[in-house]
């Protein structure tokens, strides 16, 4: 053991028999003489010097002994007790601690002290509510204070008391002198006013840390993301072109670029999404398979098919299994209307597919040999378009578009009979509804041709319960109260065509033709717009010749 070491414990030896000794002093001195009154009054010093003493060494076992020797015979000293308080919350035991707090508090409650101390007493014991009853009260009576601002806003955010934690920061916020310190606090101040949505708070923070520390990563990073959250798109993208002067770190450079084409696509930026998706192929730890697999994608959309055609082609080639790949080189045929490549390629996986994979590839063939038949029919090639139609029931037979096209094709060879009856097994085929409008539509106009007028109003009065805003449903609607000679009910149905769809030009030139007996210069109105949309509309050309002739007369 070393001399030191010897020395530290003799002298705490020392100080312990000492503060016995004037324990006992203090026992023996009490009485009712005067004399014994002036040793009493100094021996309270004494001890009170020696509890200091032994507080601000740390002996906090010795400090409980004596204070509370002393407080059994003169319960009233306060400093005493104060000393006790804090040497019992050093040592860990908080309920003691607390017990001596609330005698000290009943007596003077303004002892800030050791309201301190009752306060750090209840957060070590986890009753944060009443720690914050303590620190409140501190607060009110010491704003300045900024360990009692700052423990009072961490006890309203560990309590979720999220604007009053708000407010405490931004009380801290002023109160504090280092750049550093408030730096820290706009943070906490950005997330939690971010956590109960408001978000112009929360820039405000943001901005005001990084007038501190305009190039701090996270920050910038957090506020980029915020941006994102509420859809802000171009200034996300201004603050990520700013990170990329001073960001070095390859992650964040990573995450920047990843980020960037992310929002270029929201954007529909694709040009720029395809730039900024090159520079990721290059840099470390980047997916460059999906850099390369989003740049073909990005090209289609700019309809600059061969050029995604051919980089999905190499990247088929890459890859061992290339299922997606290959997925997505199919669907850049289709929209080529290179049916037979595409047919090639599901064909191709569907020789090594997994049963979970096979399915998907079904399902695709079945939309694929769809959309093949529909290009057939619009080239009136529709022997063509029924036998893909049939080879469509080999992958998915319940696939209602599929019974749709057959109708269609013959609604167009005015084989009406036959148009009913497909677009009713596509009806009973479409159990999520999810085309039913369009298919009530062509089922009403297939009954109009064979004159089954009380199917026809059946048809679009189902559709128009499934729809009531549906712009084609309620202008074959007006057509029929017109037929019917119903023109009040015929005004309203296509004044409602035209509100749910400006651009339906028909439902514009039939209640056009209505005014005429009753407001031809609203007719007049009409048939110009019609005009403007379509200048080659004869019948609206002639019609409003003929009103603009007549006026004359």
């Amino acid at each position: 053991m070393t001399d030191s070491n010897i020395i530290i414990i003799i002298t705490a030896f020392v100080i312990a028999i000492a503060a016995i000794y004037v324990l006992y002093s203090i026992i023996l001195f009490q009485g009712s003489s005067s004399k014994r009154g002036e040793e009493l009054q100094l021996s309270t010093k004494n001890i009170l010097d020696q509890v200091e003493v032994l507080f601000d060494k740390k002996e906090y076992a010795l400090v409980q002994l004596l204070a509370t020797k002393y407080l059994d015979r003169v319960p009233s000293h306060i400093d005493v007790r104060v000393y006790l308080a804090k040497a019992y919350f050093e040592d860990k035991k908080y309920n003691q601690a607390i017990k001596q707090c609330l005698i000290i508090l009943k007596k003077k409650p303004n002892n800030f002290d050791t309201r301190k101390v009752l306060g750090s007493c209840y957060i070590k014991k986890q009753a944060l509510n009443k720690a914050i009853k303590e620190y409140e009260y501190l607060f009110e009576h010491n704003k300045n204070d900024k360990d009692i601002v700052k423990t009072l806003a961490e006890l309203y955010r560990n309590t979720d008391q999220l604007y009053s934690a708000i407010s405490a920061y931004e009380v801290l916020s002023d109160l504090l002198d280092l750049d550093e310190d408030i730096a820290d606090v706009q943070t906490i101040l950005a997330d939690l006013n971010e956590e109960v949505h408001d978000y112009p708070a929360a820039f405000e923070a943001y901005k005001r840390r990084l007038g501190i520390y305009p190039n701090d990563v996270t920050t910038n990073r957090k506020l980029t993301e915020l941006y994102i959250k509420i859809k802000n798109y171009p200034v996300a993208i201004e603050t990520l072109l700013y990170m990329l002067t001073f960001v070095t770190d390859a992650k964040t450079l990573l995450w920047v670029y990843e980020t960037l084409v992310s929002l270029y696509v929201e954007s529909e930026d694709y040009e720029k999404a395809i730039e900024y998706s090159e520079k990721l192929i290059d840099m470390p730890g980047s997916n460059e398979f999906k850099a390369r697999n989003n740049i073909a994608e990005f090209n289609i959309k700019l309809n600059r098919l061969d050029v995604g055609v051919s980089i999905l082609e190499d990247l088929a080639m890459m890859t061992q299994n290339g299922f997606d790949v290959t997925l997505e080189l199919a669907d850049a045929y289709i929209q080529q209307k290179e049916y037979q490549k595409a047919h090639d390629k599901y064909v191709l996986l569907l020789d090594k597919a997994t049963q979970r994979e096979a399915k998907t590839v079904n399902l695709l063939m079945c939309e694929l040999y769809i959309k093949w038949a529909v290009n057939m029919a619009e080239q009136s090639k529709f022997d063509e378009s029924y036998e893909f139609l049939k080879n469509a029931t080999q992958y998915n037979a319940i696939n209602p578009e599929i019974y749709y096209n057959v109708a269609s094709n013959n609604y167009k060879q005015k084989n009406f009979t036959s148009c009913v009856e497909a677009v009713n097994k596509a009806l009973e085929y479409d159990k999520q509804s999810e085309y039913k409008a369009k298919y009530l539509l062509l089922l009403s106009e297939a009954h109009h041709q064979l004159g089954n007028f009380f199917e026809e109003k059946k048809a679009l009065t189902d559709l128009l319960k499934f729809d009531e805003k549906n712009p084609s449903g309620l202008y074959r609607v007006g057509l029929m109260y017109a037929a019917q000679h119903d023109f009040k009910n015929a005004e309203n149905a296509f004044k409602k065509a035209i509100l749910y769809n400006p651009e339906l030009i028909q439902a514009k030139y039939n209640l056009a033709l209505l005014y005429e007996n009753n407001n031809r210069d609203k007719a007049k109105e009409l048939y110009m717009e019609v005009l403007e949309q379509d200048p080659s509309f004869e019948e609206a050309k002639n019609a409003l010749a003929d009103l603009s002739t007549s006026d004359f007369f």
